[in-house]
């Protein structure tokens, strides 16, 4: 029997069509750094995603340079404020490294109280359950333009959370209590520096991320969420020596450890927090054979 021309052609638009579904699936790509860092941390898997076997357009791949020294409401109002500003209809995979994770968390979260239109009573949920968050509540009831998150959550079609700093780490907490108040005068000079607005809603986080990302919160959200985790001995930074860290974040602050309908928590790679800088050890292989087989 031959094959009739409308055949072969509903044949070849069926394949263009999988081909096509990597790509419509994941939308624009809008990689987020986090703490002290800037959107250049994302160069290489820029490079690796424009070409083969991604192809993904370099216009569509996204890495701003957004204020990294603010508080996680500011963090996560600069992130809706430039997701705003991209091109009507813009769709997006959000990757969020360390402390953006969070504050990209947060803004979901949030986003889902303002339009139930019950912002300002979780706000003061949270400030109920922990006085340690009135000053988040405070903030998170005073942003401008509520409707801006409202308007960015919904063009988030898929969040990761890479190596995300949904507790204090090993540096926030130490900086921020305990080491500035001891030690050589440089050593309090730099925790000083160190112990911006970021670094104490980091450490806030460790208290109390249980509250702010609860079972309840995290289950209710519509966007996928993926947690992608990574742990290695022997990481520069504050977490070295001790086990299950990536050397800046330890395990237990990276993961929420819970199952939700839309979120789910996957092993990353052996790999220190900056590795996917350089793509060492292929961390950003290991990134995006989660990304890409989901």
């Amino acid at each position: 029997m031959t094959d009739r021309p409308g055949e072969k052609l509903r044949a070849g638009a069926v394949i263009l069509i999988l081909l096509l579904i990597p790509l419509a699936a994941h939308g624009d790509v809008l990689f987020l750094h986090g703490w002290m860092v800037n959107g250049v941390t994302w160069a290489v898997a820029r490079l690796i995603l424009a070409e083969e076997p991604y192809d993904i357009p370099s216009d569509q791949i996204l890495s701003p340079t957004l204020p990294a020294r603010v508080s996680l409401v500011r963090w996560a109002d600069n992130i809706a404020r430039y997701i705003d500003r991209l091109p009507e209809g813009t769709k997006l995979t959000v990757v969020a490294h360390s402390f953006s994770g969070p504050a990209s968390l947060f803004l979901l979260v949030a986003s889902r109280h303002i339009e139930d239109g019950d912002l300002r009573g979780w706000a003061e949920s949270l400030q109920d359950r922990d006085p340690d968050l009135s000053r988040v509540a405070s903030e998170l009831s005073a942003i401008a333009d509520p409707e801006a998150w409202l308007a960015a959550a919904k063009r988030v079609e898929v969040l990761y959370l890479y190596q995300p700093a949904l507790g204090g780490g090993c540096l926030a907490c130490t900086v921020c209590e305990g080491a500035a108040s001891t030690g050589r005068s440089i050593i309090r000079f730099f925790d000083a520096l160190a112990c911006d607005d970021a670094v104490k809603d980091m450490c806030l986080l460790g208290r109390t991320k249980g509250i702010v990302f609860s079972p309840e919160e995290i289950g209710a959200l519509e966007v996928p969420v993926v947690d992608v985790y990574t742990v290695s001995t022997g990481c520069a930074g504050p977490c070295e020596g001790r086990a299950e860290t990536d050397g800046f974040v330890p395990l237990a602050d990276q993961r929420l450890f819970l199952t939700a309908p839309n979120y789910r928590e996957a092993f990353g790679g052996y790999h220190c927090h900056g590795d996917y800088v350089l793509n060492l050890s292929g961390a950003l292989d290991d990134l995006f054979s989660i990304m890409f087989e989901d």
